[in-house]
């Protein structure tokens, strides 16, 4: 019993001892696996340190070169070229506009020999009852919005019988009309030629006198006409001096008198200076008389100095 006592004994002292040791041991691989366990974090956080990190450079990167691409100085040529082409189209219109005679409508002016053989065919159309009226459209109408460039500076009288884009079969924008009463110029007429032929490059002026004109014939009966009617009679006083000076007997001394007005007005504005009277001695400007026959509706050219 002794022994058994002493074997158990020592049985479990062994056991003890072994069940120590194994204790020991386990604690040793817990340990060292909790070490390697560490170390195995350890290290892939620096992995994860280095991947991080070059994703990161990499995000820069990314983000740099996409920051290239967003700068706004990319983005300020298209701002510029979007504003260059009105601010090209404002500065356009006006340089056309000047090539155009300052003010659109026809895109050259045009030549005063070409102006009167228009003016010339459309009133044989007129008179043969055959008027095309040309250039009396809306469309017409909205393209001369911006700026007239007339063919013609017609100076015919106020009578209501003698309009001359009528007689003339033209249209808008044709003819440049400067209408008084005994088709007379003073310095507001003057004034106005010169507008149309200095600033919109016209180059025929026609002085339009017409068969039994009202004012021609109030001059030619003498006598004093009542107010300002006065100064249109007046106007024409030296023509009817001259109109029957040159009176042959043959027609009407009235038609002598419109001739003699006719002519004595178109002198008038070829040698008003500076402006006409210079165009003129440049060969830049005609000027013309002409007749106009209101029961036939011909007009007939009667004065072409140049």
């Amino acid at each position: 019993m002794k022994m058994f006592n002493c074997m158990k004994f020592g049985s479990r002292l062994v056991s003890g001892i072994a069940l120590s040791a194994l204790i020991a041991l386990g604690g040793r691989v817990e340990l060292g696996r909790a070490e390697s366990g560490v170390d195995k974090r350890i290290e892939e956080f620096k992995a994860g340190m280095h991947k991080d990190a070059a994703h990161g450079e990499e995000g820069k990167a990314a983000t740099a070169a996409h920051g290239e691409e967003k700068k706004p100085a990319a983005h300020t040529p298209a701002k510029k070229e979007k504003h260059a082409a009105p601010k090209a189209a404002v500065h356009k219109a006006p340089a056309a506009h000047a090539a155009a005679g300052g003010h659109g409508g026809h895109a050259v002016a045009m030549d005063a020999d070409e102006a009167l053989k228009q003016l010339m065919e459309g009133n044989r159309r007129y008179a043969s009852g055959q008027a095309k009226g040309p250039n009396r459209s809306a469309v017409r109408r909205s393209e001369l919005a911006g700026g007239q460039n007339p063919i013609a500076v017609v100076v015919s009288c106020s009578d209501s019988r003698v309009p001359p884009e009528l007689l003339f079969d033209q249209g808008f924008g044709d003819i440049f009309a400067i209408r008084i009463a005994g088709n007379i110029v003073d310095a507001n007429a003057l004034g106005s030629i010169e507008y149309a032929v200095d600033h919109l490059g016209t180059k025929l002026i026609v002085v339009l006198g017409h068969e039994r004109c009202g004012a021609v014939t109030a001059a030619l009966q003498g006598g004093v006409a009542p107010g300002n009617i006065k100064s249109i009679v007046d106007g024409i006083q030296p023509a009817i001096e001259k109109g029957k000076a040159r009176y042959t007997g043959h027609g009407e001394l009235l038609d002598s008198c419109i001739l003699a007005n006719v002519k004595m007005v178109a002198e008038k504005i070829r040698k008003s200076p500076p402006i006409l009277s210079e165009k003129v001695e440049d060969g830049m400007l005609k000027v013309v008389g002409a007749y106009y026959d209101l029961d036939s509706g011909a007009v007939n050219m009667t004065y072409m100095p140049n």
